[in-house]
């Protein structure tokens, strides 16, 4: 038997928690459940130990630093993550860890996006979600649906391999570009995104939030990708400095002279620039192989200890 964990981060969920906890009590009857409770001000611990879950503390805010305690913190073989605002469809719990028991992925995403499902999204929210998806797949050559799902299955391996840092609700696009970059087995199922019940508020503040995750998915582009990343950036440093340097160069052709010394000093600068930005991505792409090849020697080496 695997053994599976439901993990719920929960902060003032009091009208939906309990709910929750029954619901994925009723079709993972084996699992454990477990509630985290990050600095809630209502009756949503009450609540959860009333519905039967193991309810643990995080007093770190944000729901990375929670998912990061969950993942160091439980034991099982499979691990479901989900949100304690009732939104997500706890019938769809046995279709997601499907595929992570039959060894076909390692991590599952419940993808409100996907073309058959039918989720209840704000414009906001919806047009937001494929902005960030179009970013991520045009970097990272990556063909998902939804990057910023809080409903997934994931593997012990991923759980116990994968680094978590985030500390808010850039969590979900750190797990997926991760997972992508260390080489998991990603794949999604159509889930309905439900509407939030009565009396529940989100927690997500739309502009502040969303620069972050637009951030981190840069800030992933630039440590996973410095080659590109750093390429570009030396490309458009020296396609800017060819603007001066044309001019500099046709008066040299046609006069014998150069009277634009600002402009040529303007020129150089920037092409040096971006050579050495250039060069300094090659670098930092030559290191980061090196580490995901030692990433890679001691997940196999994890592998061949759990096996023993």
């Amino acid at each position: 038997m695997e053994r599976i964990a439901v993990l719920i981060p929960c902060c003032n969920e009091e009208t939906t928690i309990a709910k929750v906890v029954t619901d994925f009590r009723r079709y993972l009857p084996a699992a454990e459940i477990y509630v985290y409770d990050n600095n809630s001000a209502d009756r949503s611990v009450e609540e959860a130990k009333r519905a039967g879950a193991i309810v643990r503390f995080e007093r770190r805010q944000g729901k990375g630093n929670v998912v990061r305690s969950m993942f160091n913190e439980i034991e099982a073989d499979i691990y479901v993550l989900v949100d304690g605002d009732d939104t997500y469809p706890a019938d769809k719990a046995s279709e997601l860890v499907a595929p992570v028991i039959n060894g076909d992925a390692d991590m599952v995403i419940g993808s409100r996006l996907h073309k058959l499902s039918r989720s209840q999204f704000n414009l906001i929210n919806r047009t937001g979600n494929i902005l960030f998806i179009l970013v991520v797949n045009s970097f990272f050559r990556i063909r998902i649906t939804d990057l910023l799902s809080g409903y997934r299955a994931f593997s012990r391996e991923v759980v116990k391999n994968l680094p978590v840092l985030s500390r808010g609700f850039e969590i979900e696009t750190e797990l997926t570009i991760a997972s992508m970059e260390r080489n998991y087995r990603i794949t999604e199922i159509p889930v309905a995104l439900a509407e939030r019940p009565d009396g529940s508020r989100s927690k997500i503040r739309i502009w502040h939030d969303g620069f972050i995750i637009l951030g981190t998915i840069f800030s992933f582009f630039r440590d996973y990708k410095p080659l590109t990343a750093f390429g570009l950036m030396g490309l458009l440093f020296v396609t800017a400095g060819m603007v001066p340097g044309v001019i500099v160069i046709n008066e040299f052709i046609k006069t014998g002279l150069i009277s634009r010394i600002p402009s040529a000093i303007l020129a150089i600068g920037l092409v040096l620039t971006g050579v050495i930005i250039a060069v300094a991505g090659l670098l930092l792409h030559a290191i980061s192989r090196r580490f995901q090849a030692l990433d890679c020697q001691l997940r196999n080496y994890m592998r061949s200890i759990d096996k023993r």
